[in-house]
């Protein structure tokens, strides 16, 4: 491990909703202010995701909080920058970025400070944007692959996303007589819960087969019109209580058309849920089929009945997959994986 004791980190972000990327602003920041000196960082004040991170860290001595207004959030993305920004800036060791279109804003400073971009996307058209970034930081390998073959060089890095987990041991069991299917994310189309919601509505009432999708987006009424009146299929908006909702499934699905990373496969695993999932970028990385969850082909309605039908009528095909999943999340997706993998790839860049 570096030795970082006397090393500023600042870290930049104008994500404003809670989500996969509020998560790991939380979990890198726990991460890195064990081990440097001082965390700065530059959120968009007024949202939720700076109100999540400011309750984390307030009592956190090394870990400072500015508040980027809107008017600031303007000049950024002209590449001008305050006289405080750009005061923590250049006392910075590192600069890390959660948003690819933050690297044009900083194409001044990139000949003075490394900027680091967590790349948590899949969007290709974002690629180009990254011309003056130091290294990227990709949440899957064929992002990374992607990245290089475009630079010609070796600008990417693979670093998966983390999950805080506790020494409880969570057993899988089914919750009730019915089996119950967990779903959570945006209603976006992206998502592909549309997909999932069709191919519960195949089972009939007696089947005992029930849906619960934890979200919220602009998709909501569009899915409130296809569910109808199926008992069997409840929207359950954003939970805050997300220990009460797994503990109410028995198999977590994953839809997606597009899934980056996936965070939620993390945390249905690290409770001993058994993981149906598209074969996304994420997900492949995550997932090897039949052994720690199943993967299935993107908009296939019946390669996602099959496999819950698997999971359905074979309690020792759900244990053996929730076990599986359990040790791939401990050895491979921890925090201090997570921390090793960083700073690895942080020591040529502090040299």
């Amino acid at each position: 491990m570096l030795h970082l004791s006397h090393k500023i980190f600042s870290v930049f972000s104008l994500d404003k909703d809670i989500g996969g990327i509020s998560t790991m602003i939380e979990l890198s920041t726990i991460v890195m202010s064990s081990e440097v000196k001082q965390v700065n960082l530059f959120l968009l004040k007024d949202t939720a995701t700076f109100n999540l991170i400011s309750d984390k860290f307030k009592k956190k001595k090394n870990v400072t909080i500015f508040e980027i207004s809107l008017l600031d959030k303007i000049f950024i993305k002209i590449g001008i920058l305050s006289n405080k920004i750009k005061k923590n800036i250049f006392n910075s060791d590192i600069i890390f970025i959660h948003n690819a279109k933050l690297a044009s804003c900083f194409n001044t400073i990139y000949k003075v400070k490394p900027i680091i971009l967590f790349f948590h996307t899949d969007k290709n058209k974002q690629i180009k944007m990254l011309k003056n970034i130091t290294r990227v930081f990709a949440v899957n390998n064929q992002t990374k692959e992607l990245i290089n073959n475009f630079f010609k060089n070796k600008k990417a890095f693979l670093l998966p996303n983390c999950i805080k987990i506790d020494n409880k041991k969570y057993l899988q069991k089914t919750k009730s007589k019915d089996i119950v299917i967990g779903a959570m994310g945006r209603f976006v189309t992206k998502k592909g819960f549309d997909l999932l919601i069709q191919v519960i509505q195949m089972y009939q009432e007696n089947q005992k087969v029930k849906l619960l999708i934890a979200g919220d987006g602009p998709l909501m009424h569009s899915y409130k019109r296809l569910i109808k009146n199926n008992k069997n299929i409840q929207l359950l908006g954003w939970v805050k209580d997300k220990e009460r909702f797994f503990s109410k499934i028995d198999i977590f699905c994953i839809p997606s058309k597009i899934e980056p990373f996936g965070i939620v496969i993390l945390e249905a695993m690290a409770r001993g849920i058994p993981v149906i999932s598209t074969r996304c970028h994420g997900p492949l990385d995550i997932i090897k089929n039949n052994k720690n969850g199943i993967l299935i082909n993107i908009n296939n309605k019946n390669e996602m009945k099959s496999a819950i039908d698997l999971l359905k009528n074979n309690a020792e095909i759900r244990k053996n997959i929730s076990k599986n999943g359990l040790d791939t999340i401990k050895y491979k997706y921890t925090i201090e994986a997570y921390k090793k993998n960083l700073f690895s790839l942080l020591t040529d860049v502090l040299k």
